[in-house]
């Protein structure tokens, strides 16, 4: 069983590392990373700041692990189309019958093709805090502020950002086997989370139901990779960030769990 197990992990390795899928969307989550830290800390070093306007302080903490963080509430949606693609690409090019044909056991399957998209979308996570560190340090260690890489809070709130964007690539491996046409399920999920779900989280938020709105998986997302902020006079009410990534592990498990049990039953014929 190892040695089969084995093989399908490298077979779905292959499937990923010799399309030009995974280094389109890495560049996608360099650049990202990279420019919305740099904006970031520009922001908050050059923007006019006054005694209580709560502007953004480059030498508060909080601030500066949103500095970092600040690609990734972008980020994760690369990973949740790599998590689609893995999955409905394989129906829209008729891979997934000759994979379950050579490997009749589908659960051996499941597993392998939900052990590579965690990896690979943990090494986008890890790309984009580095890539955001990468952005941020030097302009603050350049005007003299601290940049915290030596706190313990700093290195829990990247190895979260990073446990986030792993965790919407399953999402969107769930998502890729509930629709699968690949288009419609690219533009129903990045548009219901980079759209759609801020947008009514906003609404309820304003309209006072805040409680609600901080279990939708982008609040979740927020609450782990930076901390409560306020915009538009509009206070956004977060979970803590342990609670934030139980609420993100559990979309993640309900997602997987729903396209497991499609691709175990399904007829791929």
């Amino acid at each position: 069983m190892t040695g089969r197990m084995s093989g399908l992990l490298r077979s779905e390795l292959r499937k990923v590392f010799t399309t030009r899928l995974w280094w389109g969307l890495l560049i996608g989550v360099v650049l990202v990373s990279l420019g919305f830290s740099l904006l970031f800390v520009l922001l908050a070093e050059f923007a006019p700041r006054s005694e209580g306007s709560g502007g953004l302080d480059p030498g508060d903490p909080a601030v500066v692990r949103q500095i970092y963080a600040a690609g990734l509430s972008a980020g994760y949606l690369f990973t949740l189309s790599f998590g689609i693609i893995a999955m409905a690409g394989e129906f829209r090019h008729q891979t997934f019958t000759a994979t379950v044909l050579a490997t009749p056991r589908r659960l051996r399957v499941v597993l392998a093709k939900l052990a590579v998209v965690l990896l690979v979308a943990g090494g986008y996570g890890l790309v984009a805090v580095s890539a955001g560190v990468l952005g941020g340090a030097p302009v603050l260690a350049l005007r003299h502020h601290r940049t915290l890489l030596d706190s313990g809070e700093t290195w829990r709130a990247l190895v979260l950002g990073m446990l986030a964007i792993a965790l919407w690539g399953v999402v969107g491996l769930g998502v890729g086997t509930l629709i699968r046409n690949q288009v419609v399920a690219l533009l129903v999920a990045v548009g219901t989370a980079w759209i759609a779900e801020p947008l009514i989280a906003f609404g309820l938020t304003a309209a006072g139901q805040a409680g609600i709105a901080r279990f939708f998986p982008s609040q979740a997302t927020s609450a782990l990779i930076s901390p409560p902020a306020t915009g538009g006079g509009v206070a956004t009410e977060l979970l803590p960030w342990w609670a934030g990534a139980l609420v993100l592990i559990g979309y993640a498990v309900v997602s997987g769990g729903l396209g497991a049990g499609l691709t175990l039953r399904r007829d791929v014929t």
